[in-house]
């Protein structure tokens, strides 16, 4: 009967918190999906739906998505029991409302990197 009760405690203990959208979790896998069918900003967000962000760069619109994800065993604010994240940008770029490009990053380490969580983190 004990060991019945250690896969639901494991799973417990082996929390993860994630933030966006789950579609973008593999940032190259989503880069490569968009650029095979999708041609226009409408379809975009039809598709994925409102993005984290809407900006110009040099002239052409770009619509930012992102998954972020921490794991470990996440405390109530996310920062003294994660022990890894998980970070994934996908930057689509429209011309003048046509698809001329999709750009990801990804990136991953030991949590928190304080370049890109320090505003979230407690001061």
């Amino acid at each position: 009967m004990n060991k019945l009760l250690v896969l639901p405690l494991l799973l417990l203990v082996s929390a993860c918190a994630s933030v966006g959208n789950s579609d973008f979790a593999n940032s190259d896998k989503a880069r490569k999906v968009i650029i095979a069918n999708i041609t226009s900003p409408e379809q975009l967000v039809a598709e994925y739906g409102q993005p984290q962000q809407i900006f110009t760069k040099n002239g052409e619109q770009v619509y930012e998505y992102r998954h972020i994800s921490v794991t470990g065993i996440p405390d109530g604010e996310y920062t003294t029991g994660a022990r890894h994240y998980k970070l994934d940008y996908v930057y689509v770029y429209f011309d003048e409302g046509i698809l001329t490009r999709v750009e990801n990053i990804s990136r991953h380490g030991k949590y928190p990197p304080e370049d890109i969580f320090a505003p979230y983190l407690k001061q």
